[in-house]
């Protein structure tokens, strides 16, 4: 008994050609009317295996295979199906596909579990429309929103004309907020979006934790003049220090993190901005992600101190601007997820998440595991996104047996 990979294959397809571009790009951004057509498509798997997905106060599609013993929690298979602009094809769709996939497998072999098993496809894990992401599992989760009606996305439309368009309302989310008592556990597939696995040849990775961010906004303030006539020594160059800074972070990494600790520099901002002026000022964001919340907090010491050595004859500020907690995933899932790869003989590796999923948020409520598969070359959130498929049936048989393991283990 196992996932029909020639079928996930296909359906993967079949799903990225829902924002499919004339140059075989694909976007199906959240809400969008590409997002309806994947989700109604998804949808469509369900009804031709005899079950009626449901939709709850979040916009989340919720398909249920009843198991023998109505008073269990449910299993809880899922990930997402929105896209990043010009996104990939595995990302988030793989999860909901193979849990699709575990269910068709259980109705043709007429095996029946113990516990109901529940596939979710969460809405807008990406948050590339509003820059809030995760809206789905946030209230599946009983977390409240963080952001209001009048947001406005990158298309220049309002979270409240996108909501109401698409069927659900920030008032009402709260309302998808799943009892604790209801779940046994929740497990996530995924590719790994990251290239430790690709590199070291390892078919499945068992998720540790899902890695803890700092974000920063840092602001070196100098003085602008006339780049023509300010003699380097006299100079109060904002942009000349912050690069100083920006070429150690990282050294600082290399130093005092540890394989998995990644710091990044990605936005930045000179004023005036003008090719004979003296930059007076430049702004930058910074983020920091770790496992351990002691390595994020060390890395922060060690940069605000390098800051002040290379500020110079500048001043500067460092300011905090957002933080989540590194999420341990739980033991007892993890634990069936390496017991699966052993009853499998599949080789496995246990490994932090740098980046943040659905399972960030519900395993601060649920019992949660996460299943890594390789990405070639690490390359993800691009077209040029790839699993193969060898991987991607590794990462089907672990997942249905650990439900399988689980299911056995009736508590």
């Amino acid at each position: 008994m196992r996932v029909d990979i020639k079928k996930v294959t296909e359906r993967l397809e079949e799903l990225y050609s829902c924002g499919r571009r004339e140059d075989g790009s694909c976007s199906r951004v959240a809400c969008s009317p590409e997002d309806i057509k994947g989700r109604g498509k998804f949808i469509g798997y369900f009804k031709k295996l005899g079950i009626e997905p449901t939709i709850d106060k979040a916009g989340n599609i919720i398909a249920r295979l009843e198991g023998n013993n109505a008073e269990l929690p449910s299993i809880i298979i899922g990930s997402h199906l929105d896209t990043v602009p010009n996104g990939g094809k595995y990302d988030g769709a793989l999860g909901c596909v193979a849990g699709l996939g575990i269910c068709e497998a259980l109705i043709e072999s007429g095996r029946r579990l113990n516990h109901s098993l529940e596939i979710i496809a969460f809405t807008d894990e990406e948050g590339a429309r509003f820059g809030n992401g995760m809206v789905g599992s946030a209230a599946f989760s009983s977390i409240p929103p963080d952001f209001a009606d009048s947001d406005v996305d990158i298309y220049g439309m309002t979270r409240g004309e996108v909501y109401k368009a698409f069927g659900i309302s920030t008032s009402t989310l709260a309302q998808a907020a799943r009892p604790a008592g209801t779940v046994r556990c929740f497990i996530e597939l995924h590719v790994e979006q990251g290239a430790s696995l690709d590199k070291k040849k390892v078919p499945v990775g068992v998720v540790s934790f899902i890695a803890g961010v700092k974000r920063y906004e840092i602001t070196i303030h100098g003085e602008p003049n006339h780049a023509g006539s300010t003699l380097m020594a006299d100079r109060k160059d904002a942009l000349a220090a912050a690069a100083k800074f920006i070429s150690a972070v990282p050294e600082v990494v290399s130093a005092y993190g540890r394989e998995y600790t990644v710091a990044t520099v990605g936005t930045i901002k000179v004023s005036p901005g003008s090719v004979n002026v003296i930059p007076g000022e430049c702004v930058f964001g910074l983020e920091i992600r770790d496992q351990s919340a002691k390595i994020i907090n060390l890395i922060e010491e060690r940069l605000k101190i390098i800051l002040g050595q290379f500020s110079g004859k500048c001043t500067y500020s460092f300011r905090q601007i957002t933080s989540h907690a590194p999420a341990p995933m739980t033991e007892w899932v993890r634990s069936s997820i390496m017991e699966s790869c052993v009853k499998l003989g599949y080789a496995c590796l246990s490994m932090p998440s740098g980046a943040f999923h659905d399972s960030l948020l519900i395993s601060s409520v649920f019992p949660t595991g996460m299943i890594f598969i390789p990405s070639v070359g690490g390359i993800s959130h691009s077209p040029l996104e790839f699993s193969t498929e060898s991987d991607m049936e590794k990462g089907c048989d672990v997942l249905f047996q650990t439900v399988l393991t689980i299911d056995s283990k009736i508590s």
